[in-house]
This record gives structure tokens, C-alpha cells and sequence, in this order.
């Protein structure tokens, strides 16, 4: 037992340090812990169960859902819903049909076999998504949709996977069945899930516990009743804890920080594993026969796949309104940024389990299509993203984090405010701003000094405003802090 346990950490420790490594590189982190895991594998690690690994990942995907909702502002959410929603169910069946046909046309399998590999690629993941995407600087109208996308998009892969591993091994599948079952998973997943949802926001913020650090432990055990329960009554669980984060996150909720930071730690906790797990399953010497039929289908994914899916799926908006039109740069780069990861390994592994023919030239493939595009894709998403003219400069992240503890009333909280050059409050005195009543500046860092925040203080371009304010949810910083938008450009 001392052996596993000294084994694993080695492999967290090599995993958490090389995140670094990563940042500075520009490189994925998920790629890395990828890396690290078939490196252990090939120095003799042994693990060779599919069927646990597919429960490990499962769960796993279950925890980086709930942080990933808890991080996203309900706004952003509704707004991105329909063309997220379009993108998880219309986009992904046009993306297995594409694939299906390119991998009939260049792999040995045969059609359904094809339209398998198809579905197991189709979903874009995460736990990729949310940390890529953190901080490249991308509009967050296009970051919600990708967001929200790969949080809704596992049960009609899952489901398409399924039907098509039953006709392989069945000879039978019914496709009517099926649909109407995404159908009714989709919408159990919603239901529960902001109901359990609401439900758990009250428990947090009524119940009395001594120890602050049992919130955020009763928020993730929460998440994962939610998912459970919902999957057990025959919803779709992954919908359901998505949307308990949401929740979670847009409620007034004693111990917002904590719970928040807790979940990121576990959710970053969770892709390690996950990804480590992944590569310990990877036998090196496999992949390279396959390397070739793999980086075909890359290039079918990634540049013809995911955009004929991007542009048919969302082309009927451009009839519903404005709100849901996009140009073409936006469309680029939504093509651009379907990252994979994890969701379509742990899917290969189902032909595995089902000793499926033709299951570990899928899984193979898989492996190598996930990685090799991630990492393309990982690496050029700012850089594209400029050259559409999409992306901007990331703010800096905060010198200091104020945060309320213990038993501080729901939502309040204190607001961290960058100040541009543009903000009226630039070249004023503190004491000649209008603060709002029920708020108060409470710290101000310039070039990593704190400031105490009197009165005759003159605020500079840059300066970290930190205001306090009795109810944060839906509020903004005062006026004076932040800079007049710019005039819209028109997109073409």
C-alpha cells in the first residue's frame, strides 16, 4: 500500500510543478499530465483497468463541472444557453456524421465503426475548456458559449456512443428511442439540478457549522448527491451538477471565497488524476502504427469537422435576432477553440469494455487525435484569436485577495477593481468621488505597495481598488472606477 501511495504522490507532485512549466511555455497543462502518466506507464506502472477508468473519469468530469459552474456568471450563462445548447446537441450528431465519413474513407473500419470513432470525438471537454481558456483575453460572449458548450455537450455523445456500440455488438439500435431519451436526460438534468440547487444554497446559508472549512466539503458533497440522484432516476447527471455550480455561484452564499477556492483546488485535483490515470493506460509502442491515421483525422476534426458543424448549427440564429448573430471571425475562432480532452478518451474506452472489433485501433487513435490537437489548439487560440481580432491583453491577475471570512452576511463580499487610464476616477482625489452608501474603499494597491485609502489619496492608472460592498451579487463598482464602454464595432 506505501508503495501506491509514494508512487502517486510523486506523480501530483511531477504533475502540480510542471503546471509552471506549462504556463511559461504556453503549453496545456492537461498535456503534460498526460505525458507524465504514460511516462510512468512505460517505467513499469502497471494499470490496465478500462472499466475503473472509466468510473474515475466519470467522477472526475462530475467535480470539474461543478467548479466550472461555480465560476460562471449567470448573465453570461442565459445569454450563451441557446447557441451553446445548438452546439451540444445539433452540432455534435453533424460532427459525428462528418467524422464517420472521414474515418470510413481514411481508417479500416467500416461505416458504423466510422460513425463510433465520430461520436467519440465529437464532445469538446471541460476540464480543457475552463483552464485554457482562463485568461487568454477572449470576448466573454464567445468564452460563455465555449464554456457552457463543453458543459452540456457529454450526454448526446455518450448517448450517440452507446447506440452505436449496441449496433456493433447487437446488430440493433433504436435511434427513435435514443433521441427522445436525450431529450427527457437533458431536461431531468436541468429540472434537478437548479432545484437541488436552490436547495443546497439554503442548507449552506442557514445551517451553523464551527469549522469554516466544512462549507465548501458540504457544497462538493452536495454537487455530487445532485449528480447521483439525477442520474439514478434517469437524468443526465452532468447537466445537473453544471447547473448546481451555476447556482451555487450566482447566489448569495456564506462563504462564497472559501468554497470557491476549495473547489478549484479539488477540481484541479480531479483533471490531475483524470489525465494521469489516462496516460498509465497508454501503451507507447501502440500508438505509433497509428500516428498516421491519426493526425489525418486531426486535421479532418479540426478544420473541417468542427467548422461545418460551427457554421450549419448556428447559420439558423443569424433568422432569430441579433443577440445570436455571429460574424465570421467569431465563428473562426469558435471553430478554432473545440477543445478536446478526457471526455473522448474515457469514451474509448467503451469499446474496450465491450471488446468491440477494431476497439483499440479507436482507442489509439483517439488517444493521439485528443493530444496532438489540444495541444495545436492549446497553443494558438491567443494567437489566432488576435489575428481575427478577437482577443485582447488579459487584465493582471490581483496583487492582493480580500476576502470576508467566517460568518460575513450573504453577498457581501469585496470587489476588486482594475483602474484604466480611461475611468473617471483616474487623476481624482478620493475624498471628491461619489462612493455609493453602501459601499466603502477598503484597500488600494499601487506597484505592489498597500495604500490605506484617505481621503486626499490620488488615484493613479493601474491602482487596485478594493471596495467593500454589502451586496455583491449583480453589483458593479462604483462609476467613478470604471471606464465608459467602447462604441461597438460593427462585425462583418
Amino acid at each position: 500500500m506505501s508503495l501506491y501511495v509514494l508512487l502517486a504522490s510523486l506523480l501530483i507532485i511531477a504533475a502540480i510543478v510542471s503546471t509552471g512549466v506549462a504556463q511559461r511555455a504556453g503549453v496545456p497543462a492537461l498535456v503534460l499530465f498526460v505525458g507524465i502518466g504514460v511516462a510512468a506507464g512505460s517505467a513499469g506502472v502497471p494499470f490496465t483497468n478500462y472499466e475503473l477508468g472509466v468510473n474515475i473519469g466519470m467522477l472526475a468530469l462530475a467535480v470539474i463541472l461543478l467548479s466550472g459552474g461555480l465560476d460562471m456568471e449567470a448573465a453570461l450563462f442565459r445569454a450563451s444557453l441557446v447557441p451553446a445548447g445548438l452546439l451540444a446537441t445539433a452540432g455534435v450528431l453533424l460532427k459525428t456524421g462528418v467524422m464517420g465519413l472521414i474515418a470510413w474513407w481514411l481508417t479500416p473500419l467500416d461505416l458504423l465503426g466510422g460513425l463510433l470513432l465520430g461520436a467519440i470525438l465529437a464532445p469538446t471537454d471541460a476540464a480543457a475548456v475552463f483552464s485554457v481558456l482562463k485568461g487568454c483575453g477572449l470576448p466573454k460572449r464567445l468564452q460563455g458559449v465555449l464554456e457552457t458548450e463543453s458543459g452540456t455537450n457529454d450526454p448526446i455523445s455518450i448517448y450517440l456512443t452507446i447506440l452505436l456500440a449496441s449496433a456493433l455488438t447487437t446488430g440493433t439500435a433504436s435511434v427513435g428511442t435514443m433521441a427522445g431519451g436525450v431529450v427527457l436526460q437533458l431536461a431531468v438534468g436541468a429540472v434537478l439540478g437548479y432545484g437541488m440547487g436552490r436547495g443546497l444554497v439554503l442548507l449552506i446559508n442557514q445551517v451553523r457549522i464551527d469549522s469554516p472549512g466544512l462549507y465548501p466539503v458540504l457544497a462538493l458533497a452536495g454537487g455530487l448527491l445532485t449528480y447521483a440522484a439525477t442520474d439514478l432516476v434517469g437524468g443526465n447527471g452532468f447537466l445537473a451538477i453544471y447547473v448546481v455550480g451555476v447556482v451555487l455561484g450566482n447566489a448569495p452564499l456564506v462563504h462564497r471565497h472559501n468554497i470557491q477556492n476549495f473547489m478549484d483546488g479539488v477540481a484541479w485535483g480531479a483533471q490531475i488524476s483524470m489525465f494521469l490515470l489516462l496516460g498509465l493506460l497508454v501503451v507507447p509502442a501502440d500508438l505509433i502504427p497509428h500516428i498516421p491515421a491519426a493526425l489525418l483525422l486531426t486535421v479532418g476534426l479540426v478544420l473541417v469537422a468542427r467548422p461545418v458543424s460551427v457554421v450549419l448549427t448556428l447559420a439558423p440564429l443569424r433568422l432569430v435576432g441579433e443577440r445570436f448573430r455571429f460574424s465570421l471571425r467569431e465563428q473562426a475562432l469558435l471553430s478554432w477553440a473545440g477543445l478536446k480532452g478526457a471526455v473522448p478518451i474515457i469514451l474509448a474506452m467503451v469499446p474496450l469494455v465491450n471488446e468491440l472489433p477494431g476497439s483499440t485501433f479507436i482507442f489509439n487513435v483517439t488517444f493521439v487525435c485528443v493530444v496532438v490537437g489540444t495541444a495545436l489548439q492549446g497553443l494558438t487560440i491567443v494567437p489566432v484569436g488576435r489575428w481575427l481580432g478577437l482577443a485582447t491583453t488579459a487584465p493582471p491577475p490581483p496583487p492582493l485577495r480580500i476576502e470576508l471570512a467566517g460568518a460575513a452576511p450573504p453577498g457581501s463580499a469585496v470587489l476588486d477593481v482594475l483602474l484604466e487610464a480611461e475611468a473617471p476616477a483616474v487623476g481624482e482625489r478620493l475624498a471628491e468621488i461619489a462612493i455609493p452608501p453602501h459601499m466603502i474603499v477598503a484597500a488600494l494597491v499601487r506597484d505592489g505597495t498597500l495604500i490605506a485609502p484617505r481621503g486626499h489619496i490620488r488615484f493613479q492608472p493601474g491602482d487596485h481598488v478594493y471596495v467593500l460592498t454589502e451586496n455583491a451579487d449583480g453589483e458593479r463598482p462604483p462609476d467613478a472606477f470604471v471606464a465608459p464602454p467602447e462604441t461597438p464595432e460593427v462585425s462583418t
